[in-house]
């Protein structure tokens, strides 16, 4: 009989044992080894946390912030920050308050939490079953049966599923009576309908910005880093923007936010002016990258032989339309194993905020991806599943 067992070995499930750090807690992983997904965050340099303050911190999480607050107060991201410290993973602040490892390895948050943990970890052990007998729980394997006195479901949700995340605990807790809110993908691509695919695929843009518009309102804007691709538009504002995408939606592209629509005709007046005789389609390499002229310019409508001093104001006018909003409808989003994070989960109805219990089944617990929070990119949902694994770790102290 364990004091309790944790299933999964990622972000959530390995904080939580590094934190009861206690042989009698049983640690169960279906992969050969821990933080498969956690090694790949940040694209391999884990994005632990974010340096901002708690009130743009749960701004961040655009699925059910308020249910985190309690989480977020007895374990912030300063605490998150202290306690890789003291295992020895020192962090640096980058760009947006990204708090990242100093050797930029995510290996070595993953080490920190589990070498030098007294948890007994048993690796290839895919869970089959879980039930509740009297007050102790048993849990199956494929390969043997386990005791308890308290689960924790740690298996995150259903994005990168080749990470092993492939929604068993949401089988596990229904199976307990709890709700399942729709999983979606969340921090993912955007497939779009746009003539010039093929042309654009690949060019990655700086310092741009990008309006979701929903019924001709703007419902959101980023600005940023964003990407063509062979099925439409990724990049970091587009993965912001993608948890608020729906189809039928449109997004709007400023490849000059800078600049308001007067002053952009008058750069690309005087871009004219310098070029002279040249070709309208040679005269705008110091204004657009050169793969995206000859879309911008059919777009526009604009004869790209056309010589550049010859250009009248309507069409420099109808140029700097485009410039300003490349639009773009949405098909949908990319499919879940394509997605950072997932949307959805179990309801956090029926979960106590206060100690991440079921409201449904005593001694069950729930943390991180598996319920129904999500957040942006940038730290924020390793945040959760850190804060969330800190409330159940301080319930399991007074079980244990």
């Amino acid at each position: 009989m364990y004091k309790s067992i944790i299933i999964g070995a990622g972000a959530a499930g390995l904080f939580l044992a590094s934190l009861l750090n206690d042989k009698e807690v049983l640690v169960l992983e279906k992969n050969s080894f821990p933080g498969k997904k956690l090694n790949i965050t940040g694209k391999g340099r884990c994005n632990i946390t974010n340096s901002c303050d708690e009130r743009e911190l749960i701004k961040q999480i655009f699925t059910n912030g308020k249910f985190f607050y309690s989480a977020f107060r007895d374990f912030t991201n300063f605490d998150t920050v202290r306690y890789f410290n003291e295992l020895g993973v020192k962090t640096k602040i980058e760009r947006g308050g990204r708090i990242f490892p100093i050797s930029d390895k995510a290996r070595d948050v993953t080490n920190a939490l589990y070498h030098n943990n007294i948890c007994t970890f048993k690796f290839n052990e895919e869970v089959m079953e879980i039930k509740k007998e009297s007050d102790k729980f048993i849990v199956k394997t494929k390969n043997a049966s386990y005791e308890s006195k308290a689960v924790v479901i740690a298996t995150g949700g259903i994005s990168y599923p080749t990470t092993g995340s492939t929604g068993d605990g949401y089988i596990f807790l229904e199976r307990f009576g709890h709700k399942i809110v729709n999983p979606k993908p969340a921090l993912v691509g955007v497939e779009t309908e746009f003539n010039f695919k093929q042309e654009c695929m690949g060019i990655s843009l700086k310092n741009v910005e990008v309006k979701l518009i929903k019924k001709n309102q703007v419902y959101k804007k980023e600005f940023g880093e964003a990407l063509f691709t062979h099925y439409g538009l990724s990049g970091p504002i587009i993965l912001r923007l993608s948890p608020f995408v729906e189809k039928g939606d449109n997004l709007s592209l400023d490849l000059k936010p800078a600049l308001d629509h007067k002053k952009l005709c008058d750069r690309i007046q005087r871009d004219f002016d310098a070029s002279g005789s040249k070709l309208l389609k040679n005269s705008l390499n110091h204004l657009l990258l050169k793969n995206l002229i000859e879309p911008i310019l059919c777009i526009s409508g604009l004869d790209g032989g056309k010589e550049a001093n010859k250009i009248s104001k309507e069409e420099r006018n109808a140029l700097a339309r485009t410039i300003k909003n490349m639009e773009f409808t949405v098909i949908n989003r990319r499919p879940l194993n394509e997605a950072i994070i997932t949307d959805g989960g179990v309801s956090v109805k029926e979960v106590n905020p206060k100690t991440m219990e079921s409201k449904l089944v005593d001694n069950l617990f729930i943390i991180g991806e598996v319920l129904d929070i999500a957040a942006n990119t940038g730290g924020f949902n390793l945040q959760i599943a850190f804060s969330t694994a800190y409330k159940a770790y301080k319930s399991l102290e007074g079980i244990n």
